[in-house]
This record gives C-alpha cells, sequence and structure tokens, in this order.
C-alpha cells in the first residue's frame, strides 16, 4: 500500500537538500534550522493523512528515505524526520530554537505539560534566558551524590546498578567519587 503525497514529499526532500548538505559552502546552522522546521512542518501534515503508525513509516521509507540514496542527500534516518515533526507541535521556529531542537521531544511528553506551558508562557514574556534555565533545572537536574558516596554501603550499591544509571547520573557518580578520594 502506498501513499502518494507529492507536496509533502517535495517539500521535505527539498529541505533535506539543506540540512544534509556537505561541502564547503554548505548552508548556514541557522538555515539548517528553518529546513529541520520546515522538513518537521511536512512530515506532521502527511503523519496527520497518514494517521497509521507503520503506514506512515512505510510512506517515510518508500517515498523519502530511499530518495536520499538516488540523490546527493546523506540518508536520513525516521527518528530525525519524526523528531523534527515535533517541532511544529510544540510552537513557532522562534520558540524552538529558544528551547533547542532536541528538548523539545521530552517537552511534549503528557508528564511535562505544566513545564512545556510554563516555558512558553516564559518566552512570551520576552524572557528567553529564564526559559533556558528553566529546561536545564528540569530537563538536566543536578545530581548530587555526595551523601552515597560519603556512605560505603550505599555507595557499593550504587555501583553495582551503575549500567542503569543515566550517562549524566555516572558523570556525577564520578564526580562525587573524585570529590571524596582528594579531600
Amino acid at each position: 500500500m502506498s501513499i502518494e503525497l507529492p507536496e509533502q514529499e517535495s517539500i521535505i526532500l527539498k529541505y533535506l537538500d539543506i540540512t544534509h548538505y556537505i561541502d564547503t559552502n554548505a548552508p548556514e546552522a541557522q538555515e539548517k534550522r528553518e529546513a529541520k522546521y520546515k522538513i518537521g512542518e511536512a512530515c506532521k501534515e502527511a503523519r496527520d493523512i497518514i494517521s497509521d503508525d507503520e503506514a506512515f513509516n512505510e510512506w517515510l521509507w518508500t517515498n523519502i528515505i530511499s530518495e536520499c540514496s538516488a540523490t546527493e542527500i546523506e540518508e536520513v534516518t525516521t527518528n530525525a524526520l519524526v523528531a523534527w515533526s515535533k517541532l511544529p507541535e510544540f510552537g513557532t521556529l522562534a520558540q524552538c530554537e529558544i528551547v533547542g531542537f532536541t528538548h523539545i521531544s521530552k517537552l511534549l511528553q503528557n508528564k511535562n505539560a505544566d513545564m512545556k506551558a510554563l516555558v512558553l508562557e516564559t518566552i512570551a514574556n520576552n524572557d528567553p534566558e529564564t526559559a533556558k534555565a528553566l529546561i536545564k533545572t528540569i530537563l538536566k537536574p543536578t545530581i548530587d551524590f555526595t551523601p552515597i558516596v560519603e556512605d560505603k554501603e550505599k555507595l557499593a550499591i550504587t555501583v553495582e546498578s551503575v549500567n542503569k544509571l543515566s550517562k549524566e547520573a555516572l558523570v556525577a557518580l564520578v564526580k562525587a567519587m573524585h570529590q571524596e578520594m582528594i579531600k
């Protein structure tokens, strides 16, 4: 079952040429962000038309990703396309740039709805620096392992489960252990 969405396909491929252009005359970072947003809009339109997940992924593979290999465009992944489709769902290009494209998916999770509203309100009040600080504080909280490192029993338990820690938590643990060692 092949679904035809020539307008969205054309837009996505046009802007992929900008986002994935590799040369000394490559577009500026701003142009690439704008292109990702435009791709996101076209992917969102296509997703609104193709409501079935499997059919949408098939459309991406058949009409977008497979076309990349036939052109000079470096291949793009479905994950990138789906992530970019979330951008216009979040807000305007300017709002997305303030927040940072990589944070959008997290802010769109149901559990972060209040955070999203607060960030957008802060941006609307022309306070992008406060919005950035909010995002950093809530989405990348500081992890303090000092109490655990000071308690050798808790440290042993934590080290046993180190493979379950996030990258950020692991870095924080190592820093805390280092601080304890140099005391």
